[in-house]
Order: structure tokens, then C-alpha cells, then sequence
């Protein structure tokens, strides 16, 4: 039987270490092509790079075919999808993050969901993967791009093994409607015996992202406000905070 193809992307950009063995967990059961930014777009959402010309640059990801794109993750996606992609693949999968996506509407400024949006609106199957950081490796995979220590690495290549094997189970069940993503998180610590549900992505109320620094002006920092479930089913948040992989579907048709 033929491997099927997967188009990967993210919004961390090239240099996120977590590319890597993501890319390498999901080779073993696809052919793949990586499309990424050339540089970190997190917390970009659906934005189009609509004023300025787009760059492609080819190049060598550890033996796989990879281009980065001088724009946004949807960029990334679309370009990927209309004018790179030697075949139309059979998914269009984002990740793995570094961090978290979880909770509406918070998650419609995930750069990696958006990848994921501009897959299912072009009618791919999509798939997005997050994972969870201590706060410890947190600035140090996203700002210095450090290679991962041994016990980060452990939960990141158990993560990604997991991801490889739910995309493959996922395509051959047939398991999407159009417009369907199925968002996937893992926690900071994830093992083969680490219980994965099924989830809804929890209603969150806004609350201040910013506080303010020395110099009087704003920082970012991340906060979700008072979260509910919508269906009474547990939520992404009770999910992680009771250290368990989760999943959801979130389909684009039903939005309106």
C-alpha cells in the first residue's frame, strides 16, 4: 500500500527544534513536503501577507523536501497547496507547536490552527498538534531555538509517534467531513501510557492579555479568563490540567 501525503506546516518557523523530530515521527508513516515560515508567526491567526511580495527558498530539512515562505502560516498553506506541492496530499497537518492551543476564541490566534483553517477551507483533511512546555524549556525552544534536553526530547518524540499513528488512523477511517480540523494537545509530560480523550475546546472569556512595564508601556502575557464547556463534555483546559492528551474537532462549515 502506498504511504499517503502529508503536507506539514507550523507557525514556529524553520528553526523550531520541535520541527525535527515531528517531521522524522511522520515520515515513517507518509511521504511528506514541509512548507513553513522562514521565520517564527505565532500568534499571527488567519493573517494573509497581502502588501508584500512572498519569498520561497528550497531547501535541505534533514532529507526531506522543504521550502520556508517569507510570510504567515495561511501563506504558508496556500502557496503550498495552489503552487508548490509536487501532488495534492492527502492531509494537510501544523505542528508540532511549542505550547499550547487551546479554548474559543483564543484559539483563532494560533498561527498553527490557522494553518490547519486554511487546509479544511481548501477541503484537506487538517490536523493540529500542540504541546504543553514547562515553563523552564519554554524561551529557550521558541526564542533561542535550543535543542531540546534528554527528558524534553523523550515527550516530544513520544508526542510525535502518537501524532503520526492518530493522522494515519484518522485517514484510514475516512474520518472527516468537510471543513473538519481535528486539533490534538499534548501535556508537558507525555507517555505511551499517558490517557488521550476526546474533548471540546472550552469557552473562555477574554480577560487582559497585557500588563504593564517599567517604561509604562505593555508587555504580553498570556492569560485565558473564566472558561465553561459548551456541551457539558470535558474541555481542552480539564484535559491538560489533568496532565491527559486531548483532541477535538472543530469544523469550519459550522461556524455561521
Amino acid at each position: 500500500m502506498n504511504k499517503p501525503r502529508i503536507l506539514i506546516s507550523n507557525d514556529d518557523g524553520i528553526k523550531s527544534p520541535f520541527l525535527p523530530p515531528f517531521a522524522k515521527a511522520l515520515s515513517k508513516i507518509a511521504d511528506i513536503e514541509i512548507v513553513v515560515p522562514a521565520r517564527e508567526q505565532s500568534w499571527i491567526g488567519r493573517a494573509y501577507n497581502r502588501h508584500e511580495e512572498i519569498f520561497v527558498e528550497e531547501l535541505d530539512f534533514y532529507g526531506f523536501k522543504c521550502r520556508t515562505v517569507s510570510g504567515t502560516p495561511s501563506d504558508c498553506v496556500n502557496i503550498a497547496l495552489a503552487h508548490l506541492c509536487s501532488q495534492a496530499p492527502d492531509a494537510v497537518v501544523s505542528g508540532l507547536n511549542i505550547g499550547q492551543n487551546i479554548a474559543v476564541p483564543l484559539l483563532w490566534s494560533s498561527g498553527t490552527f490557522a494553518a490547519a483553517v486554511e487546509a479544511a477551507g481548501w477541503g484537506f483533511p487538517a490536523f493540529a498538534f500542540s504541546m504543553k512546555l514547562e515553563k523552564k524549556y519554554y524561551e529557550a525552544c521558541r526564542v533561542r531555538h535550543t535543542p531540546p534536553p534528554p527528558e524534553l526530547l523523550e515527550n516530544l518524540e513520544n508526542a510525535s509517534a502518537h501524532a503520526a499513528a492518530f493522522i494515519a488512523n484518522s485517514l484510514a477511517r475516512s474520518d472527516f467531513e468537510d471543513g473538519d480540523i481535528l486539533n490534538v494537545n499534548y501535556p508537558a509530560v507525555f507517555s505511551p501510557e499517558t490517557p488521550f480523550e476526546y474533548c471540546v475546546p472550552a469557552h473562555a472569556k477574554l480577560s487582559s492579555l497585557y500588563v504593564r512595564n517599567e517604561r509604562g508601556n505593555f508587555d504580553f502575557s498570556y492569560a485565558i479568563g473564566e472558561t465553561s464547556s459548551p456541551t457539558g463534555q470535558r474541555t481542552d483546559i480539564e484535559c491538560l490540567e489533568s496532565g491527559h492528551a486531548c483532541h477535538s474537532r472543530v469544523n469550519i462549515r459550522r461556524m455561521g
